[in-house]
């Protein structure tokens, strides 16, 4: 008799295991960290933005959403944004510096490596050459596209070994540009295949005003998601109670059944 009785709540214990499992990946959170707890819907970004709010000052929050701040940036400010992410309908980047995030509604995007990408992307072809003069160098002047107004610093220690070009331009007067991804400081970077080490090359691109942002990635709003999880969360509560109600009732029933004649 007890043996049957305990294999009918086993039998319901391992109906509510995967509930159990799936509830804690659902509510588990590291206290107030919103760029961990949703980092797989937070996307790569890298781009400088310039604060541009009607209310003369853009805020910085330790969330999306919040609302307090943690730091007002005035006009005319820049902020480096690492990450964007969709909140509700509006787009926000996370500000290392400030370990927080801004409402890119608020900003600026300055001109940069992507939107020269997005620019003359038609034009980019595979680099095909060598690399004997950047080799014999030993070093290149580093640029932010092709025909800035002005290099980013020289290297003077190129790891000529491991160097490799992941596209090329080929700019009006003949020069040939390589771009490079996270090759040095962590940076996205371009420098003259044809003339490595001048620093005086003409300005032939200098960089446009800075305009308001337009996402390049499809984002998924987080809100949207966070609502869709709190309803998972009440549906497996709610399979909870049901299974356990089912085993008490389940138990009684039993005990009612089996229940042995007195003497």
């Amino acid at each position: 008799m007890k043996k049957f009785i305990t294999a009918i709540i086993m039998a319901c214990l391992l109906l509510l295991l995967p509930a159990q499992y799936a509830l804690a990946d659902l509510v588990f959170e590291p206290e107030n960290d919103f760029l961990y707890r949703y980092r797989n819907h937070i996307i790569y970004l890298d781009r400088y933005f310039l604060a541009n709010s009607e209310q003369g000052s853009a805020a910085i929050k330790k969330e999306p959403g919040a609302k307090l701040d943690l730091a007002l940036l005035q006009n005319g400010e820049t902020v480096y944004i690492l990450y964007s992410c969709l909140f509700d309908g509006e787009y926000w980047g996370f500000s290392e510096s400030h370990n927080g995030w801004a409402n890119l509604g608020q900003f600026l995007v300055l001109y940069d490596y992507v939107a020269f990408e997005e620019e003359y992307l038609q034009e980019f072809y595979f680099y095909r050459g060598n690399y004997d003069e950047i080799i014999e160098a030993g070093a290149a002047v580093i640029w932010p596209w092709p025909g800035a107004a002005a290099p980013l610093y020289t290297v003077i220690d190129l790891d000529t070994a491991n160097f490799r070009v992941r596209h090329a331009y080929m700019d009006e007067g003949g020069r040939e540009w390589g771009f490079m991804e996270h090759m040095y400081s962590g940076s996205n970077i371009w420098l003259c295949l044809s003339d490595p080490l001048n620093r005086d090359l003409p300005a032939f691109n200098p960089a446009p005003a800075p305009q308001a942002w337009e996402s390049e990635t499809l984002h998924q709003d987080i809100k949207q998601l966070a609502s869709s999880r709190q309803n998972e969360s009440a549906a497996l509560w709610i399979i909870i109670a049901l299974v356990t109600a089912l085993i008490a009732g389940t138990a009684i029933l039993i005990r009612a059944i089996w229940k042995p004649k007195r003497q």
